[in-house]
């Protein structure tokens, strides 16, 4: 298991392509300083001329192209300090992330990284005894900066796109959106019951968390496979990106005269999650949602003030949570049908209320005087209501009259007000269908 967060870390690290091109061009500058000084074969009468210089140079050439490599670096570290400054100040810190991890902004790193490091070790290697021959140092390093200035157009043109509010909001979305689908087809083999169903259970041993942090990974197929071994049930209570103590209790054993318990249950439970410092996006699409959030709370502040930039956050959460509303609160349940659904794994799933309130309440507190945010949010509400399911939909209805009881203090002009009953009026057609109606605004 810690093998898997390693890996997932050197991928997700800034210095992984710079490292991994770097290696690169050491090993191309041996190879081209072994062709050249024909030290254990001559191959020189395969090459065409054309692609030989003079020692002398290739020494010019290689020189200018260590100095254009730490030019074109100054000037890209330069502006991906402002970049990220930018992403902090008006988007979020969390964002900052999602910039430099991306691979064509370090692969852009590695690329001048690894060509300032061929031309110096190619500098390094020319001596005299090669004066005589014709080398190929000087026409790679040529080749090394074209493609060079290749990447560092692709660069600024990266870096132009991604400073972009609607494009980085759609970065985000469509991430959110993906992790989604994933969880819903990954839990949809699976029945799913309500936390009253369970309430009635008698918990015999209680699994506190490892250490303190925030889980970034849940295994749980490795936690169905202890429950199928030592013919248990666990409840797993706790989701990808929730902060724990080495207090809280994280899951629940169920068990009988009939189970195996080993020795180190608790810490085999404990190997099958790994806890961060910090949130991570590997199971936890909640915090790209959260990220969104904060976007549209920074677009909100006064200092930025651009609702409009808010309006797209409100649309795309509005999408993102009405995929999960059709889903059940409570417990994912993997059953052991071969030994009689006696070891079993219950697995916490999303609660749509906690998510409603994680993304609107501020949203609702900082927009509430906008009356162009205020019609999103409650688009947003409509659009979740067009897949809940009945339960949801009470919760909707809960977290709508909220919305209602907040505009009602408000001092809205007489056509704002009836924009926004129209609005209402819409979300109340949709709760009737179901059975399920709101209350009407007071003028």
């Amino acid at each position: 298991m810690n093998l898997k967060r390693v890996i997932y870390k050197i991928r997700r690290s800034i210095w992984l392509y710079p490292v991994m091109y770097t290696l690169f061009a050491i090993v191309l500058a041996s190879l081209v300083i072994v062709v050249d000084s024909r030290i254990f074969f001559d191959i020189s009468e395969y090459i065409p001329r054309i692609l030989t210089t003079s020692t002398d140079l290739a020494k010019t050439v290689l020189s200018i192209i260590a100095s254009a490599f730490i030019t074109i670096m100054t000037f890209t570290f330069s502006t991906t300090m402002v970049v990220l400054t930018m992403y902090t100040s008006q988007y979020s810190p969390r964002v900052v992330e999602n910039f430099l991890t991306q691979k064509s902004t370090m692969k852009s790193f590695g690329i001048f990284v690894s060509g300032f490091m061929y031309s110096i070790l190619s500098l390094l290697f020319i001596r005299e005894i090669l004066s005589d021959f014709k080398i190929l140092a000087g026409t790679f390093g040529v080749i090394y900066i074209l493609v060079g200035l290749i990447s560092f157009i692709l660069y600024i043109n990266n870096v132009g796109t991604y400073i972009q509010a609607s494009n980085l909001i759609d970065r985000l979305f469509d991430k959110a959106f993906d992790d989604i689908l994933t969880y819903k087809e990954e839990i949809k083999k699976y029945d799913s019951i309500g936390k009253e169903e369970i309430d009635n259970f008698e918990a015999k041993l209680g699994i506190r968390s490892p250490r303190n942090g925030y889980i970034a990974e849940i295994y749980y197929k490795r936690l169905f496979e202890i429950a199928a071994e030592n013919k248990v049930m666990i409840i797993f209570d706790k989701l990808p990106g929730q902060f724990v103590t080495d207090q809280d209790i994280i899951a629940k054993i169920y068990y009988d005269r009939n189970s195996d318990l080993r020795d180190n249950l608790s810490d085999e439970i404990g190997r099958s999650l790994d806890i961060g410092d910090r949130r991570t996006e590997v199971q936890d699409f909640s915090f790209s949602i959260q990220k969104l959030v904060e976007v549209a709370l920074k677009a909100l502040s006064p200092g930025i003030n651009d609702p409009n930039t808010a309006i797209h956050c409100i649309r795309d959460l509005g999408l993102l949570l009405r995929e999960l509303a059709e889903l059940k609160a409570g417990y994912v349940v993997i059953r052991d049908e071969d030994n009689g659904n006696r070891a079993s794994l219950y697995r916490e799933s999303y609660d749509l209320d906690k998510l409603l309130s994680d993304t609107f309440n501020q949203m609702i507190h900082y927009g509430k005087e906008d009356i162009f945010v205020v019609l999103s949010i409650i688009k947003a509400h409509r659009h979740i209501l067009e897949k809940s399911n009945e339960k949801n939909k009470a919760i909707i209805r809960k977290h709508t009259d909220y919305l209602k009881e907040i505009l009602e203090r408000q001092s809205f002009a007489e056509l704002d007000r009836g924009m926004i009953q129209q609005e209402l009026h819409e979300i109340d057609v949709l709760f009737r269908k179901g059975g399920v109606g709101i209350g009407h605004m007071e003028s």
